[in-house]
């Protein structure tokens, strides 16, 4: 690799020890360093790269300009908890368009709510944590505005767990979201907020995020329908990143019908995000998701997923339902039929390696590799970590962070490189048994929704809350696949009885076809009365 130039200005501060100080952080195994007789010139070198980073470091940045002429952001605040009885609000704001290109937009009369670590300019951003303090981003996510231009009008941003990292409702520095069917039961995570308030009527629609379940657990507890889309489908642009491979936005709603229009109107490539590849739908061959959704399912064929019903913390009555809940499709004309992916047991590994290793990397600020648009004014809010900035992060958090950090110090180097081939090598068993059925169904969280921690609990008990709650959701963030949940009836808690609290059925299927992701969960949604199906 060849450099640019050996100049120096006066005052650079390179000295020869910077270059012995640096070599050691190159092995743990041993004490690296530069030759006695080549260090004067691998100083020179050095020099001469710090005038190139500090240059590129003094000039302005480059980010996309939001609209707020045609999009204005008013009334923007905290609600006070007279006006936010359910602490699912982080911030209320009225934005919509002022001019009429929007009229007749497929969201037009829609209010939309975005999961809080979306980039909305001139609206404060809280991410769910006391680690990153007063950011006001300064650009739109690429979502956010497709909404704004289909003429929905965002009235808020919902509540998430503490930097999107928990997937329970109790870890966000503003306090705990409660189940809005039983007060101290968890309402799902991250995307917590945003559930509750379409649950509740607050609003009509909402885009959350999802890199372990974070659309589908907090769909499944509230009684709503989320979906995870294909990889890429939906630009990530401006929306805050746990880890690159696995970030994932959609939409939720009440019903699949209005989930499929707010996917229309927010998918396609933006020509900023890496994320979306080949196959992704250019702008003007975006599917009308609405229509395709209400085709018949007539001769289609359904795998219940053996793995995805038998897992390890598999509540039996959980399983049971989704079984009867899949076999109604029969009566649909389709086949329904169990099938095996002895790889799902492992994704959930899988997973954990990319999520702690690889997340490590990105926390820390040592992400690399990637196109697209960094928001620097985020990374300044967090970097560099500080005691206290540490202390002010989640428990599940603080695991990554220690997690990754041990596994790359002290285990062998090419952990992460095995867990991203065998990924691949799930997603080819979910093909092959994609190639023999259109869809594949299975509980989308394996039990009833739990009761809520304190707190003041210590690391184990927090982290107790969440134990086997992605085992059937995280695996389709790594390997790409649509899949989304439905609710499917209630059950209570094996506790506590005279509580009733919603189950969700995750529909699964092949890249790019989300549509009859769509298809099968409408047609489940109207021939069946979910809230009376399990009685």
């Amino acid at each position: 690799m060849s450099i640019t130039s050996l100049a120096v200005s006066a005052g650079n501060p390179v000295t020869s020890a910077h270059v012995t100080g640096a070599t050691p952080a190159i092995s743990k195994a041993e004490n690296i360093s530069v030759k006695d007789s080549e260090l004067p010139e691998f100083t020179a070198v050095l020099a001469a790269a710090h005038e190139t980073f500090t240059h590129i470091l003094s000039l302005p940045d480059y980010v996309p300009t939001p609209d707020t002429t045609r999009f204005p952001r008013l009334d923007v605040h905290r609600p006070t908890p007279e006006q936010n009885p359910l602490n699912a609000w982080a911030w209320k704001a009225t934005v919509k368009d002022t001019t009429d290109k929007s009229k007749g937009g497929l969201l037009e009369g829609k209010t939309v709510a975005l999961k809080d670590n979306y980039a909305l300019a001139g609206v404060p951003c809280l991410m769910g944590t006391e680690v990153i303090k007063d950011w006001t981003p300064i650009i739109d996510a690429t979502a956010a505005t497709r909404v704004l231009e289909a003429g929905a009008t965002i009235i808020g941003k919902g509540v998430c767990e503490n930097l999107s990292l928990f997937g329970s409702s109790f870890s966000s520095g503003t306090g705990p979201i409660h189940n809005p069917y039983a007060k101290g039961y968890s309402a799902g995570g991250s995307t917590s907020g945003c559930a509750v308030l379409i649950a509740t009527d607050n609003v009509d629609m909402a885009l959350g995020g999802d890199q372990g379940g974070s659309i589908r657990l907090p769909a499944s507890h509230n009684g709503i329908v989320g979906l995870k889309p294909t990889f890429g489908l939906v630009p990530y642009t401006g929306i805050g990143s746990m880890e690159p491979t696995i970030d994932h936005t959609g939409p939720l709603a009440k019903t699949v019908l209005e989930v499929a229009t707010l996917l229309q109107a927010v998918a396609g490539p933006d020509g900023i995000d890496d994320r979306q590849q080949a196959g992704c739908p250019a702008l003007t061959s975006i599917p009308d998701y609405p229509s395709l959704a209400v085709q018949p399912i007539m001769g289609r064929k359904v795998g219940i997923l053996t793995e995805g019903i038998n897992t390890s913390t598999a509540d039996p009555r959980v399983s049971e339902l989704i079984v009867k809940a899949a076999k109604q499709y029969e009566a649909l004309g389709a086949t329904v039929e169990e099938v095996s992916i002895p790889g799902h047991i492992l994704v959930p590994d899988l997973w954990m390696v990319v999520s702690r290793l690889s997340a490590t990397e990105y926390m820390l600020g040592r992400g690399s590799g990637r196109r697209g648009l960094v928001m620097n004014d985020l990374s300044a809010k967090h970097l560099p970590w500080t005691q206290e900035k540490f202390d002010k992060l989640w428990v599940s958090g603080q695991n990554i962070l220690i997690n990754g950090i041990y596994a790359m110090d002290h285990l062998d180097p090419t952990l992460l490189g095995k867990a991203t081939n065998l990924i691949r090598k799930v997603r080819d068993e979910y093909n092959a048994a994609l190639a023999r059925y259109d869809v594949l169904v299975l509980p989308t969280v394996p039990f009833v929704p739990r009761k809520l921690g304190s707190v003041d609990d210590g690391p184990i008990a927090k982290l107790l809350t969440c134990t086997g709650l992605t085992l059937n959701s995280c695996g389709f963030d790594v390997t790409g696949h649509p899949a989304m949940s439905i609710p499917v009836g209630f059950l209570p808690p094996s506790n506590d009885p005279d509580v009733k609290l919603p189950i969700g059925m995750q529909i699964v299927g092949k890249w790019w076809d989300d549509a009859t992701v769509l298809q099968f969960g409408h047609a489940w949604e109207k021939a069946n009365d979910w809230k009376t199906f399990a009685a």
